[in-house]
C-alpha cells in the first residue's frame, strides 16, 4: 500500500475542480433562497440511533465508529433529512410552521460504488397540503432551468397509491412485487403472478400498472382502472400537484410514474426523482415524510429533496454549462532587496479588488515570470532588474504585451498607485 491512495470510493478535488462546485453550489443557492430557504448546517456525525430509527436498513451501509466518551455506536451521516427533522423538532421547537431550509454537504455510505457524495438539499416542514409537494417540485425545477438545462425530466409518483393498488389486488408478497415493479421486470412479474396465482381480472390490472407512465392522462387512465380509497385519494392529490405546478409553469418537465415505490422507507406519500436523458442516473430524489419528525418529539408533516451535486456537476460539464476560469489577477516579482515598493503595489492593488501573489521563491525571474503563467495569472509586474535594481517596473501580460515605465527617480505612493491603477487595472483587467 502506498501512502499516496486513498480509500475506493473517495476522491479528492483539485482547485479547478473546487472552483466549479463552488460556482455550482453559489448558482443553486441563491435560486433557493429567492424562494425563501434558509440555510442548516447539520454535524457530519450523529449517534446511529437517530438514522436507524428512521429507516432500519441505515446500518448496513453506515460508517460506524464508538463514542470513546459514552460507548455508543455514532454514524457519520449516510442522509441528511433525519438531521433536518431533528434540528427543527427540537431547535424550533416553539415557532410556528412553516419551515424552509437548505444544506448542501458530503453524506457517506459504506457501499460498491462512491462511498462519498455530495448533495444540496431543501426541506419543507409543517404543511399537510399538496401546496408544499408542488413548491418542492418548482424550486427543483427552477434551479434547473437556471442551470441552463433544458431536457430535464421530473418524475412523480406516490406511495399510497401502490399500497391501495396491492391491497385491491390482495397480494400477499408485497415487498417482491414492489422490487419487481421498481426495475420495470416484466418477466419477472409474469414469474410472480403465476407462483401467486394472479389470473383473469387481477393479472391484467397488474400489467396494466406497468403502463401507468407519462403525462396527466395517467391519472385519468389510474382511476379508471383501481377504485380503492387509498389509490384515489392518493390520485387526488398529484391532480392536485399537477394544477400547481402549471401556475407555477413547470408542468412540461412533469412524468407521472404510478408503478413504482420510491424513496426512502420513511417517505409516506407523494415522491419525485430528477433525471436528464444526457445522464443514465437520478440527479436527485425525495418526496414526503410525515410521520418522520414525530420521532424526535414534534409532529410535523414534511417535504423535501436532496440533488446529487456530483451527478449535476458533470452533467452541466458534459453540457459546456459549467465554466469557470482559474484566471488570477497580479504575479509580483520583486528582485530588489528591499521589499517595501512591492507590499504597497500588492496592497494598493488588493484593496482595488485585484487578486495578488508575491514570488517568495529564490529563482531567476524568467523562470518565475514562466511559473506564475502557467498558474493562471494574467499579469506579471517585475520591479527592478539586475543592471537597474529599483529604478523601473516592467509589466508583462500573458497574451504578449508589455509596458515599460522608466522612472528616473525613486517612486512614491502616489505615483506607484497612479501608475499601476491607471496603466494596469483601468486598461488590461
Amino acid at each position: 500500500m502506498r501512502l499516496t491512495e486513498i480509500p475506493k470510493g473517495f476522491k479528492s478535488l483539485l482547485p479547478e475542480e473546487v472552483r466549479r462546485r463552488w460556482e455550482l453550489l453559489n448558482r443553486v443557492r441563491e435560486v433557493v433562497e429567492k424562494w425563501g430557504y434558509d440555510p442548516l448546517w447539520p454535524p457530519t456525525i450523529e449517534f446511529l440511533e437517530l438514522f436507524t430509527a428512521v429507516d432500519r436498513n441505515t446500518e448496513e451501509f453506515a460508517f460506524k465508529l464508538v463514542d470513546r466518551f459514552t460507548g455508543r455506536l455514532m454514524a457519520v451521516r449516510p442522509d441528511f433529512t433525519p438531521q433536518v427533522a431533528r434540528i427543527v423538532a427540537s431547535s424550533f421547537k416553539d415557532e410556528e410552521p412553516p419551515f424552509r431550509f437548505y444544506y448542501m454537504g458530503k453524506v457517506f455510505r459504506d457501499r460498491d460504488g462512491d462511498r462519498e457524495t455530495y448533495q444540496f438539499g431543501i426541506e419543507l416542514l409543517g404543511v399537510k397540503e399538496v401546496e408544499a409537494d408542488a413548491e418542492v417540485i418548482s424550486v427543483v425545477a427552477n434551479v434547473l432551468k437556471e442551470l441552463g438545462l433544458k431536457s430535464f425530466q421530473i418524475d412523480i409518483g406516490h406511495t399510497e397509491f401502490l399500497e391501495g393498488v396491492v391491497e385491491e389486488l390482495g397480494i400477499e408478497n408485497r415487498e417482491k412485487l414492489l422490487s419487481l415493479l421498481k426495475h420495470k421486470d416484466f418477466s419477472g412479474i409474469e414469474l410472480f403472478s403465476d407462483e401467486e396465482g394472479i389470473t383473469g381480472e387481477r393479472r391484467e390490472k397488474l400489467f396494466s400498472l406497468l403502463e401507468l407512465y407519462g403525462k396527466e392522462d395517467v391519472l385519468e387512465r389510474a382511476g379508471e382502472l383501481f377504485k380503492n380509497e387509498k389509490s384515489a385519494k392518493a390520485l387526488n392529490e398529484l391532480k392536485s400537484v399537477y394544477s400547481i405546478l402549471k401556475s407555477y409553469g413547470f408542468e412540461e418537465r412533469v412524468i407521472f410514474d404510478l408503478s413504482e415505490k420510491r424513496g426512502m422507507e420513511y417517505h409516506t406519500g407523494i415522491t419525485y426523482e430528477v433525471f436528464h436523458p444526457l445522464y443514465g442516473f437520478s440527479l436527485g430524489m425525495g418526496g414526503r415524510y410525515d410521520q418522520l419528525t414525530g420521532r424526535f418529539g414534534r409532529e410535523l408533516p414534511a417535504t423535501g429533496i436532496a440533488l446529487s451535486v456530483d451527478a449535476l456537476e458533470e452533467l452541466l460539464e458534459k453540457k459546456g454549462l459549467l465554466k469557470v476560469s482559474g484566471k488570477k489577477d497580479f504575479y509580483i516579482i520583486d528582485l530588489n532587496p528591499e521589499k517595501r515598493r512591492a507590499y504597497l503595489i500588492a496592497r494598493i492593488l488588493r484593496e482595488k479588488g485585484a487578486s495578488v501573489a508575491r514570488d517568495i521563491v529564490k529563482r531567476d525571474y524568467k523562470t518565475s515570470m514562466q511559473v506564475a503563467f502557467d498558474k493562471g495569472f494574467q499579469v506579471v509586474i517585475i520591479l527592478g532588474e539586475s543592471e537597474k535594481p529599483g529604478e523601473w517596473i516592467q509589466v508583462k501580460f500573458a497574451d504578449g504585451i508589455e509596458f515599460i515605465e522608466l522612472n528616473g527617480e525613486k517612486e512614491d505612493e502616489k505615483g506607484v498607485k497612479n501608475w499601476v491603477i491607471g496603466k494596469i487595472l483601468d486598461e488590461k483587467l
